[in-house]
């Protein structure tokens, strides 16, 4: 594979997109991520600069690769060669992604085979949309065996503004997507929880789904059975939310699902869909620097030298390592292990049928 990943130093504007793109002749595919301030012209200028190109980009929290972590920095990759890929929109995400689903076809119909293929999505992020996207795209990429992973968008961490683009247009309650091959080997897709069930098991049984509220745990007020599980009371409940997300059981696999908030009624209000009858664990922090070292080591092992990664990473996770001090370092540790990378953080990850919180997703290509 042949690419090349940049980023700005302290420009901004043009002159950013100028020297982020360096050495890039025609790219393929161009994935950038930065702050939203200057997204709307990293935007119009990626278009002008690459008019050829598939051209995706996301707001984020923080740009990361193997330098380090980027805050306030416009971040690309642009790949030239060792790829097959094709990209789409899907709008009106909040309520009718399926009217598109025909640009989702369109682009599976080009490959002549469909090994060695994945999608990759961002999605505009706090309208609850996730689940639409997934089901949309899925019911085309199930039936041809390509899996999906990606990120809603993210900000500089006050869920005020996030914007995602495709091919030099700002999208609005849509998802960008582009359906890649790679011409050299597998993709392998890997996903990290960095904390650890405890023994407090729920079952929810009153849900609002589409708003992502829970009403009730075992027939009791679900923010009474939180409160009761985290040894508080309710006034004080919202203290222990964003070190005590919930897990979403599926079989023998936990999705994360991070708190929003204790509702009026005494609900408790997510970011990512819970439905009725769902089997819900209470999670408590794991030691992530540990858990960090056992999913290099796995990658490693599994994929010795990887041609490039494509990290999601959650805007929770980043914050915490930052105040923890350990977010560039972590980004370095990654790139020490994964080699050449680039990653975004924002309010939520895909993998496949799921979307989650608080969680990494990595695909790594041979």
């Amino acid at each position: 594979m042949e690419y090349i990943i940049g980023k700005s130093r302290k420009q901004q504007g043009k002159q950013a997109v100028l020297e982020a793109t360096a050495g890039m002749k025609q790219p393929k595919l161009i994935l950038f991520f930065s702050e939203a301030d200057n997204f709307p012209l990293y935007t119009l200028e990626m278009k002008e600069q690459f008019p050829e190109s598939i051209i995706i980009g996301s707001t984020t929290f923080v740009g990361l690769c193997k330098e380090g972590a980027y805050k306030d920095t416009l971040l690309v990759l642009g790949i030239e060669a060792g790829i097959e890929c094709y990209g789409d929109v899907l709008e009106e995400v909040d309520k009718y992604p399926l009217k598109y689903i025909d640009r989702v076809q369109n682009c599976v119909n080009q490959f002549k085979n469909t090994d060695n293929t994945i999608c990759f999505e961002v999605s505009s992020a706090l309208i609850s949309s996730e689940e639409l996207i997934l089901s949309t795209l899925n019911s085309v990429l199930t039936d041809k065996g390509i899996p999906l992973f990606g990120g809603s968008a993210g900000d500089r961490g006050n869920a005020e503004k996030t914007m995602i683009s495709f091919n030099g247009k700002l999208l609005e309650k849509a998802c960008a997507f582009v359906i890649l091959k790679n011409l050299g080997g597998a993709i392998k897709l890997y996903r990290e929880n960095i904390y650890r069930p405890t023994k407090h098991h729920f079952t929810a049984t009153k849900v609002d789904i589409r708003n992502r509220t829970v009403y009730e745990y075992d027939y009791e007020p679900a923010a009474k059975v939180m409160a009761k599980a985290l040894n508080t009371d309710i006034s004080n409940l919202p203290l222990f939310l964003d070190s005590y997300p919930l897990g979403r059981l599926i079989g023998s696999d936990m999705y994360i699902t991070a708190n929003q908030g204790v509702t009026e009624q005494n609900g408790m209000a997510y970011h990512a869909r819970v439905y009725n009858n769902s089997h819900m664990v209470l999670l408590e922090p794991d030691d992530y620097r540990e858990v960090l070292r056992r999913t290099r080591e796995q990658v490693m092992k599994e994929v010795p030298k990887p041609s490039l990664t494509i990290m999601v990473h959650c805007l929770a996770r980043s914050i915490l390592f930052e105040k923890d001090g350990y977010l560039d370092v972590f980004a370095k540790e990654m790139g020490s292990s994964l080699g050449n990378y680039v990653g975004f953080a924002g309010y939520g990850e895909q993998l496949n049928q799921q979307h989650f919180n608080q969680t990494m997703v990595l695909a790594v290509f041979e």
